[in-house]
């Protein structure tokens, strides 16, 4: 019921509350990680911040982080702080003729249950004694693609006529984000030339020799 301009309007509306009847038995994100390459797993989380020039968001609880890629007719269903239960395959993005690690994650994954809600999600398992120093040595033979570090650095921006790139830089060590371009960080352009504590992801989707980043926020 509502009035406005000496007008007044109601409507009675029906709302239904689906519950589910069954509980959907789920594993951690740990264990998800842990999980055998080719394994369907159903787990739960909570949806963190997005992927950069991915389709998929970073699932997290109190065990880990990892990556999840879905269709975006699922990445509709779910914003960021909900949590949720999905199935999807524990694999690894990784060229054939390339022998480093490349990137975990979980593959055309499905959203099964939304539990909503607004929870912020865990930083338990960020890695918080690292420098970029450390962040840039990562041996890409090794998996850190489900680590997320803090770190204190300055937000770089590189643009030309025909390309931009960003970076988290500390002296001379530049760690480069992933992403097709600078526009897809521009809320973090932002704080160009400013330093700051981020909270970042390794990740090697393309299978470099190195690791790049992901941030997942300005803290």
């Amino acid at each position: 019921k509502g009035t406005y301009n000496g007008k007044e309007y109601s409507e009675t509306v029906t709302v239904t509350v689906d519950i589910p009847t069954e509980e959907i038995p789920s594993i951690t994100v740990g264990e998800a990680i842990d999980a055998n390459v080719g394994d369907v797993v159903t787990v739960k989380g909570i949806v963190g911040p997005s992927l950069v020039n991915q389709k998929g968001f970073y699932l997290i609880d109190d065990s880990g982080v990892i990556a999840v890629i879905l269709p975006e007719t699922e990445l509709a269903k779910v914003q960021l702080g909900q949590e949720v239960i999905l199935r999807g395959t524990r694999a690894i993005r990784l060229d054939d003729d390339k022998t480093v690690f490349g990137q975990t994650n979980l593959d055309a994954c499905e959203i099964l249950v939304n539990n909503y809600g607004s929870h912020d999600y865990s930083t338990a398992t960020f890695i918080t004694d690292k420098t970029p120093a450390d962040f840039y040595a990562l041996d890409a033979n090794e998996d850190h693609s489900t680590e997320v570090y803090v770190l204190t650095a300055t937000v770089t921006v590189e643009d030309s006529q025909y390309y931009s790139n960003i970076y988290i830089t500390s002296g001379s060590i530049k760690i480069r984000l992933y992403s097709s371009s600078a526009t897809q960080y521009n809320w973090l352009k932002a704080y160009a030339g400013q330093e700051v504590t981020v909270e970042i992801a390794a990740c090697n989707w393309n299978a470099k020799d190195y690791y790049t980043g992901c941030v997942l926020a300005v803290r």
